[in-house]
């Protein structure tokens, strides 16, 4: 959901032409590319009598553009440079947080490397309210198709039918993608989709170990009655993987914790071609296993939260799903999460190519958890395989795969875990952050605001 929102941006960075001293922005107004570069000079230099000259002109045009040439903004010079008054500035006065220049670096980029916090903080925030507002758009508009419209099929939908541009703009999410036959390659290294878009690969098994191992060690605990009752609850845990796949995490669950920790091995899976595999390496028959076959959206509420089944740990990986879809899931967690000792997961693949977006990302899903009790925490986490020298993902497992979908080249990887709030378990009250507030009253004045319409309709 973030990467398609800059890769958009980046998009109506048109290329330079030399011919025209003007250009058309997104809403065909013309605009001066002379003054355009005069601004962003201004604001890497703070000569605020430009920056004030040119600020009022066409709707505040000039905040708002970029550099064709090089992508570069006027909000990526000032924070380069840490001017946080001034981003501040060109933020309310129409600059895009989250646009990239040529090489895929937005203004939290800028300021990161150079380190000034000050406008970092300035910029997440300001991301994480606009995610807020677009993710309520987004959803209200999600919940009105899904009453208009049919369920799509899979050539209506497929990226392979509609490629008319660079596959590294097209968005993740696949709404077909349970009507698309898949492929588990020869090699065993990948499962790939009609795109041939990865659905899970080989690779990702020590990140996998990682999640395992923090789903599964117990939360320390301060009195000797706590640590007890945790010990009794280790030694019988229920535990949800949502999302097979190639069986990865759900294979390291088997082979260390399924005669130890483990009393129930719940794994939820939709699609057809996986649940086949599953089958046929006989997961229905081991004996703490229980395959749910199906949408999570339905299994959960109708297989789990309506007999009051709970888990001890959570895992989430589904594939080709929207934010949104995490965030529903996230609904189910006081339902399904067993307190106060509960433990919940997920692969964090959030704006994996840029790590300013990912940082805004894991803001706003740490915000959404928040506001049902949990707390959540970021591991960071080095992951190495004892296989290779360097890098976790090489260009060679990238062979025979369409769209690469990890570029973190360091090896750093930020683990989810989130667990009760101490607080919430002892009063029941959610403290619920600023933003939230300021999110939900603007949604109910939107709401006030359509009933009124509706009324004098």
């Amino acid at each position: 959901f973030f990467n398609e929102v800059w890769q958009t941006t980046m998009m109506q960075v048109e290329d330079p032409t030399a011919e025209h001293a003007t250009k058309q922005n997104g809403d065909n107004a013309a605009y001066d590319i002379t003054k355009v570069r005069q601004m962003i000079s201004a604001c890497e230099q703070g000569h605020l009598h430009i920056i004030q000259a040119l600020i009022p002109e066409q709707d505040n045009i000039y905040a708002k553009q970029q550099d064709p040439e090089t992508g570069r903004s006027p909000l990526m010079a000032a924070a380069q440079v840490g001017n946080g008054g001034l981003c501040q500035f060109l933020l309310e006065h129409g600059a895009p947080w989250n646009a990239v220049d040529r090489q895929g670096q937005c203004a939290g980029n800028f300021a990161t490397s150079h380190e000034h916090w000050a406008v970092v903080n300035l910029l997440v925030d300001w991301g994480v309210r606009a995610e807020l507002i677009l993710g309520s758009l987004e959803r209200t508009l999600r919940e009105q198709q899904q009453q208009q419209q049919p369920p799509p099929s899979a050539q209506e939908n497929s990226t392979a039918s509609t490629a008319s541009r660079p596959v590294e703009h097209e968005p993740s999410t696949k709404p077909d993608y349970l009507q698309q036959p898949l492929t588990y390659t020869d090699n065993g290294q990948a499962l790939l989709d009609a795109d041939k878009d990865a659905v899970m690969m080989e690779w990702e098994r020590p990140i996998m170990q990682a999640h395992t191992q923090i789903l599964m060690e117990p939360i320390q605990q301060s009195t000797p009655q706590q640590q007890q009752q945790q010990q009794q609850q280790a030694q019988h845990k229920n535990v949800l993987n949502v999302g097979f796949g190639m069986g990865i995490i759900d294979s390291i669950l088997q082979q260390n914790y399924a005669n130890t920790m483990i009393d129930k091995h719940y794994i939820i899976e939709a699609h057809p071609d996986v649940y086949r595999r599953m089958r046929e390496q006989g997961w229905h028959e081991k004996p703490n296993v229980v395959v749910l076959f199906g949408r999570w959206q339905d299994v959960v509420p109708q297989q789990l939260v309506q007999h009051g089944i709970q888990m001890d740990a959570i895992f989430w990986d589904t594939y080709g799903e929207h934010a949104q879809d995490l965030q529903d899931f996230h609904n189910y967690l006081p339902q399904l999460l067993r307190r106060p000792h509960g433990i919940y997961s997920f692969f964090n693949g959030l704006a994996p190519d840029n790590l300013f977006f990912h940082g805004v990302a894991c803001q706003v899903v740490k915000l959404q958890l928040s506001s049902l009790g949990l707390d959540s925490e970021f591991l960071q986490c080095e992951i190495q395989d004892n296989n290779k020298s360097n890098n976790l993902v090489t260009e060679q497992d990238w062979e025979g795969v369409r769209r690469p979908y990890w570029r973190n080249h360091n090896n750093t990887y930020y683990l989810p875990r989130c667990t009760w709030n101490a607080q919430y378990l002892q009063t029941g009250q959610i403290v619920e952050h600023p933003l939230l507030r300021e999110q939900r009253a603007r949604e109910r004045g939107e709401q006030q605001e359509d009933s009124t319409k509706r009324q004098r309709t």
